[in-house]
């Protein structure tokens, strides 16, 4: 059985009973809060964190099925969007990564790439868009999954 939710004229479908969880990661209270509505409205279950720290402790502790990340969440550093991703894949967990950014380089949309991080994309960006994006990864993501051939217990 399918549910249907109806998002500013489109149309997405997700199980009955099926809850993604997302991680959205920004400095910016007032962002994270416009996300965490949006996405909560979706049907996602939504955890928020605004520095780096938050992020590995939230990410140690809980299995995302998508990951949202701004790049700079200090001044300081610049790029902890991108060590989020470096810390999923050293923990041998691999869920889509968006990055968003105000600040892009060609350097960091490389190293973006090197991470494997799905989107690397500039602020600002339409939230029904960016829904309909990370349901698409996600998705595919499942089917991936699915379709690894299974390893033999030996």
């Amino acid at each position: 059985m399918l549910i249907r939710r109806l998002r500013a004229g489109i149309g997405l479908a997700f199980p009955a009973g099926v809850c993604d969880r997302l991680l959205v990661v920004d400095d910016e209270d007032s962002v994270r809060r416009a996300y965490q509505t949006h996405f909560t409205g979706a049907g996602f279950d939504v955890q928020g964190a605004a520095t780096l720290k938050e992020a590995a402790e939230r990410l140690a502790a809980n299995t995302f099925d998508a990951v949202i990340a701004d790049v700079c969440l200090t001044p300081e550093v610049g790029s902890e969007g991108l060590a989020i991703a470096a810390y999923l894949r050293h923990l041998r967990r691999d869920p889509p990564v968006v990055v968003l950014t105000a600040y892009g380089s060609p350097e960091r949309a490389e190293a973006a790439a090197r991470l494997g991080v799905d989107a690397f994309l500039h602020k600002p960006v339409s939230l029904v868009w960016l829904e309909s994006l990370l349901r698409s990864r996600i998705d595919d993501h499942r089917r991936g999954a699915e379709t690894e051939p299974m390893a033999a217990a030996g």
